[in-house]
């Protein structure tokens, strides 16, 4: 497999407006993107002005993040069992479970990671500020959810890059030898999401 780079400016993104008492939903990346009615995983963003239903796929296991706004509030329709997620704090759940979500306080953003259950796995994390980041084989995905960042990638990776708020960098990785990613905030602001997604081993 060869090393990939990919930048998703946030002008390539589209916004799905709230249906249904969900909230507008903007897909980041699909993998694969060939339409499939389950991905291996897919990453997104789901914005809720002060209330919707919150909820991943069935046969999915997701990561929440509250990445702007809150704190929110979460109520499982199943059970009526309320969880609060703080600002930048992180709730790891089953995608057929099935929340309320209440922001009081106004406006909230919700990035969320889907991966198929028992067929890949990842981890979510908000970096602020100047970072050295590992990179590891596999998908990384940098979004930029506030202010600007340069990431300083390897020449065969696209160079440097600038992501400002919404842009994506999307890395796909077979072998990496000892490698950290320099990762600079050109605003005091600057907020990144930072994801990394494996697929397990096949039996």
């Amino acid at each position: 497999m060869q090393d990939i780079h990919r930048f998703i400016p946030a002008s390539q993104l589209t916004d799905f407006p709230s249906l249904d008492g969900h909230p507008s939903t903007r897909t980041i990346v699909t993998s694969p993107d060939d339409g499939s009615s389950q991905p291996l995983w897919c990453a997104q963003m789901l914005r809720l002005d002060t209330s919707g239903l919150v909820a991943g796929q069935e046969g999915m296991d997701c990561i929440g993040v509250l990445t702007s706004g809150g704190p929110l509030l979460l109520i499982r329709t199943a059970s009526g069992n309320e969880t609060t997620v703080a600002p930048g704090g992180r709730l790891y759940f089953a995608g057929e479970t099935q929340f309320q979500a209440a922001s009081p306080d106004g406006p909230t953003e919700w990035f969320q990671l889907m991966l198929a259950r028992k067929q890949a796995h990842g981890c979510v994390d908000v970096r602020r500020g100047d970072q050295a980041l590992p990179l590891r084989p596999g998908e990384t995905l940098l979004h930029c959810v506030q202010g600007q960042f340069r990431a300083e990638l390897p020449a065969h990776l696209g160079g440097h890059q600038t992501l400002a708020a919404g842009d994506t960098v999307h890395l796909t990785l077979d072998y990496v030898p000892f490698f950290r990613l320099n990762l600079l905030a050109l605003t005091p602001d600057a907020r990144l999401v930072d994801t990394r997604v494996n697929q397990y081993p096949t039996a």
